[in-house]
C-alpha cells in the first residue's frame, strides 16, 4: 500500500468513526432529552420576554420530537440520568423565573401569610388543610419570611420522589413513562409556583406500595397526601372497594386505618388549638362556586346559563342556583360508577390499582371548580395507570401522546393565557374532551384486564391433588 493510499484510508477510517460516533450520540435518548429541554428554557425566555405565548409551542414541539425519540429508545433509559436531568431543568427554570422577575400570587403572597401566621403562633383560615399549613410554614421558615423562592426549591424532592415512583413500578413501560414526569414541560410552572407536587408524590408513593401490597404503608401514605389537598384520599377508597371485592376484609381495614391514622394525626392537635381556622378550609371547599375554568362552564355558556368576566374567567361564573347541586349530583355518580369499576376489577391488582390512581382524576375533572395545577397529580396518575395497563408500545406512545395534548391545551389555558380573544376556550375544551376520553379508556382497559384474567382463571384446569413430577 503507498503512501498515499494509507493517507486515505486514514481518512476515510477518520470520517467513518465521526459518524459513527455522531449516529450514537442521536440514538442516546438521555442526550436527546436533554437537548429538547435547553430548547424548552430558551423557549420559555422568549415566551417572557416577549410575552407570547406562541413561543411556548416551540418548545413543546421540540419536547414532543425529542420523546418520540426517547420511546423509540426506551431500553436504554436509565433513572439516575433522568433524576439528574429533571434536578437540572428544575434548577434552571426557577434560576430563570428569577433572573426575569417571574412570581405567582399563591407562592409570594399566600403561602407567605398563611406560612408566616403559624410560625407567629396563630393558626390561619388558610383554603388548605393542616399538611399544605404546615408546608406554607416550612417555606417561610427557609426563606426567612418570604416564601416565593423558598417554595420554590421545597418542591423540587416531591417531583424527583414522583419519577422515582412510577420507575419503581417496573412494569417493561414504566421507563418512559417516568422520563415524562421528569421531562414534559408543560406542567413546569404549577411545579414552581404551586405544592401539588407534595400530594402527587404521596400519591404516587401510595399507589406503588399498593402494587407491592404493602396496604398499611399505602393507607398511611395516602392519608399523608390527602392533609396535604384531598383528592388522594379518593384513591384510598377506591383501593378499599377493590379490597372488600376480593374479600379481603383485614387488608382493607388495615388499608383504611394507616389512612385514618396519619390523617388524624395531622389534624387532630390543630383542631383543638384553633377548630374554626382548622376546619375553614373545608367550609372554603364546599362554598365554592363553579368556575370559569371547570367543565360545567363549558357545557353551560352555550346555553347562556354561565358567563365570566372575559379578563378573570377563573373566578366563579354566574349561573343559576341549581348548577351547583346538579354538579355535585353529577360527581357523585361518576364516582359511584368508579366504584363499581373497581369492585369489577376485583380479579387483577394492576387494574384496583389503575382505577386507584383514575379516582382523583375523575374527581377533578367533574368538580365544579377547575385548575390548570390539578394536571400534576392527573399527569403522574396517568402515567402510572399507563404503566400497569398498557399492552403494546402503540398503545402507550398514543397514551403519551394523549397526555402532552392534555397538558399542553392547560397551558395554553394558564399560564400562557390566549384571553384577549376569548381563545382560552378551545385549549380549555381540548383539555377536558382528551383527559375524559384518556380516563375512560383507562378505567374501561383496567375492567377488561381483571375480566380477562377471571375467565383465565375460570378455564384453567383444577389443580392436581397429587403431583405429577416429582419436585
Amino acid at each position: 500500500m503507498t503512501l498515499g493510499s494509507r493517507a486515505e484510508s486514514s481518512r476515510f477510517s477518520s470520517r467513518t468513526g465521526k459518524q459513527s460516533g455522531i449516529r450514537t450520540r442521536i440514538r442516546e435518548p438521555h442526550l436527546v432529552l436533554a437537548c429538547s429541554a435547553v430548547v424548552v428554557l430558551l423557549a420559555e425566555y422568549a415566551a417572557v420576554e416577549r410575552g407570547s405565548a406562541a413561543w411556548i409551542l416551540v418548545g413543546a414541539v421540540a419536547s414532543l420530537a425529542a420523546f418520540v425519540v426517547a420511546w423509540r429508545l426506551q431500553d436504554r433509559l436509565r433513572l439516575a440520568p433522568l433524576l439528574v436531568m429533571s434536578l437540572a431543568f428544575e434548577l434552571a427554570w426557577i434560576g430563570l423565573h428569577l433572573h426575569l422577575g417571574v412570581h405567582s400570587v399563591d407562592s409570594s403572597v399566600l403561602y407567605r401569610r398563611w406560612g408566616n401566621s403559624l410560625l407567629d403562633g396563630h393558626y390561619p383560615d388558610a383554603q388548605y388543610p393542616p399538611g399544605a399549613v404546615l408546608l406554607f410554614a416550612l417555606d417561610a421558615l427557609l426563606g426567612g419570611g418570604p416564601t416565593r423562592t423558598a417554595h420554590a426549591f421545597v418542591m423540587i424532592p416531591f417531583q424527583l420522589v414522583t419519577v422515582a415512583a412510577v420507575w419503581a413500578l417496573r412494569t417493561r413501560w414504566t421507563p418512559w413513562f417516568a422520563a415524562l414526569v421528569a421531562l414534559w414541560p408543560m406542567n413546569a410552572f404549577s411545579w414552581e409556583f404551586r405544592f401539588d407536587l407534595v400530594p402527587t408524590a404521596l400519591l404516587a408513593l401510595g399507589l406503588l406500595f399498593a402494587f407491592r401490597e404493602r396496604w398499611l404503608l399505602s393507607g398511611a401514605l395516602l392519608g399523608l397526601g390527602a392533609a396535604v389537598k384531598w383528592t388522594p384520599g379518593l384513591a384510598m377508597a377506591a383501593l378499599v372497594v377493590w379490597l372488600l371485592a376480593d374479600r379481603r376484609w383485614r387488608t382493607a381495614g388495615a388499608h383504611l386505618m394507616g389512612f385514618v391514622s396519619v390523617f388524624a394525626l395531622l389534624h387532630i392537635p390543630f383542631l383543638l388549638w384553633s377548630p374554626s381556622e382548622t376546619l375553614h378550609s373545608y367550609r372554603y371547599f364546599s362554598s365554592q362556586g363553579l368556575t370559569g375554568e371547570s367543565l360545567w362552564y363549558l357545557l353551560l355558556a352555550p346555553f347562556g346559563s354561565a358567563s365570566v368576566s372575559r379578563h378573570e374567567f377563573w373566578l366563579p361564573a354566574d349561573v343559576p342556583g341549581w348548577t351547583n347541586v346538579a354538579t355535585v349530583i353529577a360527581q357523585v355518580l361518576v364516582l359511584l360508577a368508579l366504584g363499581f369499576a373497581a369492585w369489577q376489577a376485583r380479579a387483577s391488582l394492576r387494574a384496583g390499582v389503575a382505577i386507584a390512581a383514575m379516582a382523583p382524576v375523575v374527581f377533578l375533572l367533574v368538580n365544579r371548580v377547575f385548575s390548570p395545577q390539578y394536571l400534576v397529580l392527573m399527569l403522574a396518575a396517568w402515567t402510572i395507570a399507563g404503566a400497569l395497563l398498557v399492552e403494546s408500545r402503540k398503545e402507550q406512545l398514543a397514551l403519551g401522546f394523549a397526555i402532552m395534548a392534555a397538558t399542553t391545551a392547560n397551558a395554553l389555558v394558564y399560564p400562557y393565557t390566549l384571553q384577549q380573544f376569548g381563545f382560552w376556550r378551545l385549549p380549555s375544551a381540548t383539555l377536558f374532551v382528551i383527559s375524559l376520553a384518556t380516563s375512560v379508556w383507562l378505567a374501561v382497559r383496567a375492567v377488561q384486564r381483571s375480566s380477562a384474567r377471571e375467565s383465565r382463571s375460570a378455564g384453567a384446569p383444577a389443580r392436581p391433588l397429587v403431583p405429577t413430577e416429582a419436585p
